[in-house]
């Protein structure tokens, strides 16, 4: 796999455990190649087990950081509330703030219909902030292109794919980022349980569609003069 040190990949994700959870594969294989990946976690934390409390965010907040060192990834707090968090300007303002300041080529982050209120709107946050970071091209140093923004695969709801990625060799270091966020797992089965277990049966099934084991899946959102080209339709 040819490497490129100079590309990053950016994961927005609303909550803390969000970005493992979809698309560890893309992570790792990035990373591979030589990739700098950062992971933005939206949302600040407080929810935990069915309550919110302050105090849970800095025991989310080291969760993440043990997934990231599972992961080899970068990770980002932007601190906004959890539970209603809104696309507002001030939001995608500070979003955009942090694109500018990784430069990513790639964007992931969550499709526009999804189950869960904050990712929804995370990922309308995300798509404004990736049209303004293409508006600033001429005003911004070194920017050459706005990032390419890819939606992943969603719980619950249909998504319609149109890229995969063997997921088949990743599946264990998947579950292992995974189950670095323990407040996130049933007490009675933290190791096999919740999180886990629904990303595997996601992945199994992407799998059967793809012709592989298991898979991980996304959908490219276009923009003008930004369509993928290949040489060849195989």
């Amino acid at each position: 796999m040819p490497t490129d040190p100079t590309k990053t990949l950016m994961l927005v994700g609303a909550h803390h455990d969000d970005n493992e959870g979809g698309a560890s594969t893309a992570i790792v294989r990035h990373r591979q190649a030589g990739w700098r990946v950062v992971s933005v976690v939206m949302t600040n934390g407080r929810w935990m087990r069915g309550s919110f409390k302050e105090e849970h965010i800095a025991v989310r907040d080291e969760e993440s950081r043990q997934a990231a060192k599972v992961l080899d990834m970068e990770t980002v707090f932007m601190r906004f509330d959890e539970a209603g968090f809104r696309a507002t300007k001030e939001a995608c303002d500070a979003l955009v703030e942090k694109m500018l300041e990784y430069r990513p080529d790639v964007v992931i982050t969550h499709p526009p219909r999804d189950y869960h209120f904050d990712h929804v709107q995370t990922s309308q946050c995300t798509l404004e902030a990736t049209e303004l970071c293409g508006m600033a091209l001429h005003t911004t140093p070194g920017m050459l292109r706005p990032p390419r923004l890819y939606y992943c695969d969603a719980f619950y709801l249909p998504f319609e794919p149109d890229v995969y990625v063997d997921a088949t060799d990743y599946m264990d270091i998947k579950a292992e980022a995974q189950r670095c966020h323990r407040s996130q797992l049933p007490a009675e089965s933290p190791n096999d349980g919740g999180i886990v277990e629904l990303a595997r049966t996601r992945a199994r099934y992407r799998g059967v569609e793809a012709g592989v084991e298991y898979a991980e899946a996304y959908r490219f959102v276009p923009r003008l003069a930004s369509a993928r080209v290949a040489e060849l339709l195989t």
